[in-house]
């Protein structure tokens, strides 16, 4: 498996317009490309771009057979999968056969979005894994929109990493590496306070998945996998200035963690928390120069 990139990740909403309405105002995203007719009608939804050519899906969906019903019914809304790009997704399927990994139906199904094929939460750490390749009926990411800001309000550059929390560490590496052939690394266990290991998966488009394990019960890692289970608990959004955008918020009344930027080992960090949003975390992120980046040799 050679992965293009991620593609999108899957937000699972009660109210769509709503939804859309909250990014808008607290961070300035604007939401585009609405659509009333997937689903056999019984959906509504919306992209949100977040450069490094992905962005992330709103789905409003009232089918009581479809998965992000059974999701939203189950744990309310939240971050529900990652679409993993690829350019071979027949082969790909295959090899997750061979390695015995149960594929959603053994299907690859035919979709507006692309061809489509999901492994459940069941094989992985609370998640769904979508493989997709794109057809000539697919989203693509604007060629306007490519090396552009995101943001009509605030300083953001891009998707910088995806907050994956787990139960068992090296037991989640160790899934995506037999079913997707991904490869955790930069392993830590000094962060946290000392009550947390971490290590990170990278993405070709520049970004990656930060899998977590946490045991101080007073932690927002630990707190969700509490009352959630193991799962996609937030998205970070790299920006250039965080005083500025912590500011911009304050003005408008938008509430955050501790009201503080809080100086952490990855950067300058302040938090958004679900309350505000959709059943998830917005981290807002502007990394030290020490802190983890993206390796040059990596391809954009």
């Amino acid at each position: 498996m050679a992965f293009l990139r991620i593609q999108h990740i899957g937000v699972v909403v009660r109210d769509l317009r709503d939804a859309c309405h909250r990014f808008e105002r607290i961070f300035g995203l604007e939401p585009r490309d609405l659509r009333s007719d997937q689903a056999n009608g019984q959906q509504y939804d919306a992209r949100i771009l977040l450069g490094n050519e992905c962005w992330l899906h709103l789905v409003q969906n009232w089918d009581p057979n479809s998965r992000v019903f059974h999701f939203l019914a189950e744990r309310g809304e939240g971050l529900e999968h990652i679409a993993l790009e690829t350019d071979d997704i027949e082969a790909d399927v295959e090899r997750l056969r061979a390695s015995g990994a149960a594929v959603f139906e053994d299907t690859i199904f035919d979709r507006n979005d692309g061809y489509e094929a999901f492994v459940y939460p069941d094989q992985l750490p609370g998640l769904t894994i979508e493989l997709i390749q794109s057809h000539d009926r697919s989203w693509a990411y604007p060629a306007e929109a490519v090396g552009q800001p995101i943001s009509s309000a605030l300083n953001l550059i891009r998707l910088h990493h995806l907050g994956l929390v787990v139960a068992d560490l090296q037991d989640a590496c160790a899934r995506f590496k037999t079913l997707f052939g991904l490869e955790a690394q930069d392993f830590r266990d000094d962060q946290g306070q000392g009550m947390q290991y971490d290590a990170r998966i990278l993405f070709p488009n520049h970004c990656w998945l930060h899998l977590v394990q946490n045991w101080n019960p007073e932690s927002r890692v630990n707190r969700f996998l509490t009352s959630r289970g193991e799962g996609l608990d937030h998205i970070a959004l790299q920006t250039s200035d965080a005083q500025s955008d912590v500011a911009y918020l304050r003005e408008n009344n938008i509430p955050l963690f501790r009201d503080e930027i809080l100086n952490a080992a990855d950067g300058f960090e302040a938090f958004v928390y679900p309350d505000q949003l959709p059943g998830m975390t917005v981290e807002l992120i502007q990394p030290h120069a020490h802190s983890w980046s993206f390796p040059e040799e990596e391809p954009r």
